[in-house]
């Protein structure tokens, strides 16, 4: 995915927002839900057991909004402290991914961010296989790393998170009909976190 192919996506269907993981769920809460990693809502993996749960659930989840060998691209943000973060530096030095874009946080949130607030935005294009990323999902669920996979063809966003995972998906409807198929995983709480 070239650096224009993912900012024209990323502009044409989710306008509203930056590409910022936990954005997402606040700027469209009608296409959003989550699930959570393990049982009961417990938020960390601390035996081999939780941690297959954990994988078991996420790798399900990406197959079914996904598919098995279905293109998907994989981003990941680095403000500009986690630059010198050892959970980014093999991704970084490998060239494994492609920085696409360069947000000026100060400029497109004034009120939120410092000046010289730089987000950079990384992306590798890839064909999803089970399995293959546990690594990745399992540093994200340790909370060493943030990242997301989004299917172009697909039209979702997911946002794994220390806990569960994030699913922007393009309709309502889809979203209401994947709640009822994963409501063993989602949270009790009525705003769904």
């Amino acid at each position: 995915m070239t650096e224009s192919e993912f900012i024209d996506y990323w502009n044409k269907e989710y306008p509203e927002s930056l590409p910022i993981n936990h954005e997402l769920k606040l700027v469209y809460p009608d296409r959003w839900f989550r699930i959570h990693s393990l049982p009961e809502s417990k938020r960390y993996a601390e035996t081999e057991d939780e941690y297959k749960i954990l994988l078991d659930r996420q790798n399900q989840l990406i197959n079914d909004l996904i598919g098995e060998e279905s293109e998907v691209a994989i981003s990941f943000g680095l403000y500009r402290w986690d630059s010198i973060n050892e959970n980014y530096k093999e991704l970084i030095d490998f060239r494994e991914f492609q920085k696409v874009l360069r947000i000026d946080l100060q400029k497109e949130r004034p009120d939120e961010y410092e000046d010289e607030m730089y987000f950079d935005i990384y992306v590798k294009t890839e064909k999803w296989e089970n399995g293959k990323r546990d690594e990745i999902l399992k540093a994200i669920a340790d909370d060493e790393i943030r990242a997301m996979f989004i299917s172009l063809s697909k039209k979702c966003v997911i946002a794994p998170y220390d806990g569960g995972v994030d699913v922007i998906v393009d309709s309502t409807q889809k979203r209401d009909s994947l709640k009822n198929k994963y409501r063993d995983w989602l949270s009790d709480r009525e705003d769904g976190l």
